[in-house]
């Protein structure tokens, strides 16, 4: 794997020292706006040439972003523009900086210059999740980031979740299949399966929200520059359902003043299927302060499982299909308005779970075919501006989502029967923020967001073309907010952090099935206030230890349970999460060759509310009662040489059910669902240029702990215990690329997750294997 994963960072360097460059080569640049002595860093470390940087002037010069395809003079030419500096070239790619004579005349030019963006410095990277602009190697909190070159996207975007699940131990997911998977950080999750229950972890695109009560999309990663996992609790700064944390995908955005166009095609073999992918991205300029974007992709993932009842192979092959554009207008260099939306539709033909008494066996026996839909569609808008003392954000983004399942509930020797679940949903979010500006003493973001979300659920039962509804249900949550962060220097080596979200959450649910002589309330309201609060030590700029406190919440809910004909409806109170924990991370400096960190936490999770099913298979929502969850996680990376990185990271889990909920007594003292007790990986990646060729070799082999699919019988069902293996290779040729990448180099039948009917899952039988040995072959081009 290429993806590269970075946890350190500095932000400050008297010099950088790199490979030689030639003087005719180009590079893709992208420097923001901010001092020249910045600016300067980053041209450094993306040019691989030296700069001196001693002049402390430089940190008092403001100059605009430089962004496009550029020889190193032609971008110091640019960026030095209007200031009181030109420059020398000397021998060994060493640019030493020179006053002008006379102060310039010139001003600097006043729009930002586009470019493809290359894969940044560790040294350059700000958090964009923290809403501030916080470097990473001041953020006082646990953090991963996946930076994802141009090269990369187009290798692995097909992979969507998947390759960061590979790429970030700490993130960890059910496998019920694509679009229909519940991501898990830091060990908090609440069930293995789906329902109506708000996530535990908030899912963004650029500052668009992708999912409130629904699962991971899992929006392919093409043409995304990185994804960011802030772990959680986010109550904070994301509100309502960031117990876990945030994952925020951030895709590249349209580029004023460049004409590029990129794509790629691919063949997959799986035991001997054959599917494929095709995908292009292509940037087009309309003048020099408007830019379209857009990508297209479709790919189709081979199935291996076979239904013995009907005589059918390969009944699980996927297909999906998506369209992503984003426009961009730049009046000039302090403000930029983006407009955009996406569409993405997956369909699985039937489910990825085997049974029976043979592990090995890809075979299953079922009734009927079990097919998954998920359409997803997102329109967003943003504006962003400097004002000078502040920088402002606002945006709207509006999700429609809709889901279909269907699954075998065949009894024992009875007539084929199915059960058919559709789910629409509507999001609507909208966030205005200002927050300090680059540079400023104290970060701080304070802003306003509001959520509407409304979701329908549809279920029915019968035979495969006769079925009857058995409930209905609509759900409106509307979420309103206020917040606030600031971090403040105490000392010159310690900072403190503080900040707070008040809420105000409105809940309104319809059920269209007469319930009886039970009770329940149309409308419920009820303010929360989320704190957070940390200290940071930060002795020099190559290490930070941090301590952090944040709290998190879910809205209660309201369930349905029964038929048209006896029907309940059951209450209850919100979860709510907080969470304890300490830090530290070294190896901050630029061009550092041994860079790490490790982070502790506990969290006290009371209420743990989740979506159940009972043994006869039918949904419900529960709360299991309160929990305990300790997690411990370190990262080490070590990088011998240019061409060279070796990297390592590991957790351990433990949680404890330690106040049962009433039906859940036998639970007591029982791990929560789906988190395993421990896992690692190992990923080493070697990229030498021989001749005219860059070569690209990577590997990783990562072990996957035991978890268990409930936390009480029949449910609890053993999963995990097996080793995940990948092996790559890519060469580069102009602006072509080769790529060969094998997943599950053993061909193992390891169990991923004991779950696919939830109307048979109580046999104790079900598996859902690894995807067999999976050979992909792609070509690339870049124009």
């Amino acid at each position: 794997m290429t993806v590269r994963r970075l946890i350190a960072a500095a932000p400050l360097a008297c010099a950088v020292a790199a490979a030689p460059a030639q003087a005719a080569e180009t590079y893709r640049f992208d420097i923001a706006q901010g001092t020249l002595e910045a600016a300067l860093l980053s041209l450094a470390t993306q040019a691989r040439v030296s700069i001196d940087l001693g002049d402390p002037a430089l940190a008092k010069i403001k100059v605009p972003a430089l962004r496009g395809r550029f020889t190193v003079s032609e971008a110091l030419t640019r960026l030095l523009r209007g200031t009181p500096y030109t420059f020398a070239m000397t021998r060994g790619n060493v640019v030493r900086l020179v006053r002008r004579p006379a102060p310039p005349v010139s001003r600097p030019d006043p729009r930002p210059r586009p470019q493809l963006r290359p894969e940044p410095a560790a040294a350059d990277i700000i958090v964009t999740a923290s809403k501030q602009p916080v470097q990473l190697g001041a953020y006082p909190g646990a953090i991963e980031i996946a930076q994802i070159n141009e090269q990369d996207s187009l290798r692995f975007g097909s992979s969507g979740s998947a390759v960061l699940l590979r790429e970030l131990p700490n993130l960890v997911s059910t496998n019920l299949g694509s679009g229909r998977n519940k991501i898990f950080v830091r060990g908090i999750a609440d069930s293995s399966f789906n329902g109506q229950s708000q996530a535990v972890v908030s899912q963004y695109f650029g500052e668009s929200r992708l999912t409130y009560s629904a699962p991971d999309p899992d929006l392919a990663l093409y043409d995304v520059r990185r994804v960011e996992v802030i772990e959680g609790p986010q109550g904070t700064l994301y509100g309502a359902g960031s117990l876990g944390g945030v994952i925020r995908i951030e895709p590249n955005a349209p580029e004023p003043g460049v004409m590029q166009a990129s794509a790629v095609a691919a063949l997959n073999v799986t035991s001997a299927k054959i599917g494929g992918e095709g995908a292009f991205v292509t940037n087009i300029p309309f003048g020099s302060d408007t830019a379209l974007r857009l990508v297209g992709y479709k790919f189709v993932r081979p199935g291996y499982i076979d239904d013995l009842e009907r005589g059918l192979s390969d009944i699980n092959r996927t297909t999906v299909t998506g369209l992503r554009g984003a426009l961009r207008f730049q009046p000039n260099a302090a403000w930029t308005i983006d407009v955009g939306g996406l569409a993405q539709d997956t369909a699985s033909r039937d489910g990825q779970y085997t049974d029976g008494p043979r592990p090995e066996r890809l075979v299953r026996r079922s009734a009927l075919a079990q097919p998954f839909d998920n359409d997803y569609r997102l329109a967003h808008a943003s504006a962003r501006g400097d004002l000078g003392f502040a920088q402002i954000v606002s945006a709207f983004s509006f999700t429609h989502h809709e889901i279909g399942s269907v699954f075998d509930a065949t009894p024992p020797g009875g007539m084929p029967t199915a059960f058919a679940e559709a789910t629409r949903v509507s999001l609507l979010t909208h966030e205005t923020r200002l927050s300090s500006a680059n540079g400023a003493a104290v970060n701080w973001v304070a802003g306003f967001a509001f959520m509407r979300n409304v979701d329908r659920v549809i279920r029915r039962l019968g035979p495969p073309g006769a079925l009857e509804e058995l409930s209905s249900t609509r759900s409106q949550t509307l979420d309103a907010a206020l917040f606030g962060e600031a971090t403040v220097p105490l000392w010159r080596t310690i900072s403190v952090t503080g900040g707070g979200r008040l809420s105000w959450v409105r809940q309104v649910d319809e059920f269209t099935v007469p319930v009886g002589e039970a009770e329940f309330e149309p409308g419920r309201n009820q303010f929360r206030f989320l704190p957070t609060a940390a200290l940071s030590w930060r002795p020099n700029r190559a290490v930070i230890a941090y301590l952090r406190y944040q709290d998190g919440f879910r809205p209660g809910a309201q369930q349905l349970t029964g038929n048209a004909q006896q029907a309940s409806v059951t209450r209850f109170r919100p979860d709510e999460i907080h969470t304890a924990e300490v830090g530290a991370r070294f190896g901050l400096s630029p061009g550092a060759r041994l860079s790490g960190g490790a982070s502790l936490s506990v969290s006290r999770w009371n209420r743990v509310q989740a979506d159940l099913v009972t043994q006869g298979g039918f949904p419900y929502v529960a709360n299991l009662g309160s929990a305990y969850v300790r997690y411990a996680s370190a990262y080490l990376a070590w990088k011998p040489s240019r061409d060279v990185v070796v990297e390592a990271s590991g957790f351990l889990a433990a949680s404890h059910l330690d106040r049962a909920a009433a039906g859940f007594e036998t639970a007591r003292e029982r791990d929560l669902p789906n988190i395993s007790d421990s896992g690692w990986r190992l990923t080493t990646r070697v990229a030498p240029r021989i001749g005219g060729v860059r070569l690209t070799l990577d590997g990783t082999i990562g072990y996957v702990g035991t978890s268990y699919l409930g936390i009480g019988a029949p449910f609890d069902l053993p999963q995990g215990d097996y080793l995940d293996t990948a092996l790559g290779a890519r060469a580069e040729f102009g602006g072509w690329g080769l790529s060969v990448d094998v997943e599950n180099l053993t061909d193992s039948r390891a169990n991923r997750f004991s779950y696919g009917n939830p109307f048979s899952v109580a046999r104790g039988d079900q598996r859902t294997p690894l995807r067999p040995r999976t050979v992909r072959i792609g070509i690339d081009a870049t124009f």
